[in-house]
C-alpha cells in the first residue's frame, strides 16, 4: 500500500465507479480521481488499456498494483485497509466472506449481465 493516495480512473456517473468510491469512502482510504474522457476516446488509449485491457471503467492504482473490475477492486480495499474504518467491511471470518462472494457474484451476473453487440 502506497502513503499517498490510491487513484481511481472514472467518469464519476459509472455505476461501476461509484461501487468503488463508496468502498473507499467506508475505510476511509484517501484517492485521486482521473478523468478518462469517454467521448474523447481516451479509454482506448495504449496508455489506458495497460491499466483496464477491456477499455472501461474504474481502473484502479495503488502503488504498484493496478486492478480493474469494481468488485474486485473493493475486495482488494476491504483486505489491503483492513485497519481503517468498517474493520469488517469484507465479513470477519472466512464463512462471512464466502457469504459476501456469492452475493457479490449473483449481483454481478444478475443486475448486470454481459451486454450483447447489436
Amino acid at each position: 500500500m502506497a502513503t499517498v493516495p490510491v487513484k481511481v480512473h472514472e467518469p464519476a456517473f459509472s455505476t461501476a465507479v461509484s461501487r468503488v468510491l463508496v468502498c473507499l469512502f467506508e475505510k476511509d482510504v484517501p484517492f485521486d480521481l482521473v478523468n478518462v474522457n469517454i467521448a474523447k476516446g481516451q479509454h482506448t488509449s495504449p496508455d489506458f488499456l495497460k491499466l483496464q485491457p477491456f477499455g472501461q471503467v474504474p481502473a484502479f492504482q495503488d502503488g504498484n498494483v493496478s486492478l480493474f473490475e469494481s468488485r474486485s477492486i473493493c475486495c482488494y480495499i476491504a483486505e489491503a485497509y483492513a485497519d481503517r474504518e468498517n474493520k469488517k467491511l469484507y465479513g470477519g471470518d472466512t464463512l462471512h466472506k464466502a457469504f459476501i462472494d456469492q452475493w457479490l457474484e449473483a449481483e454481478g451476473q444478475s443486475f448486470n449481465p454481459p451486454h450483447r453487440s447489436s
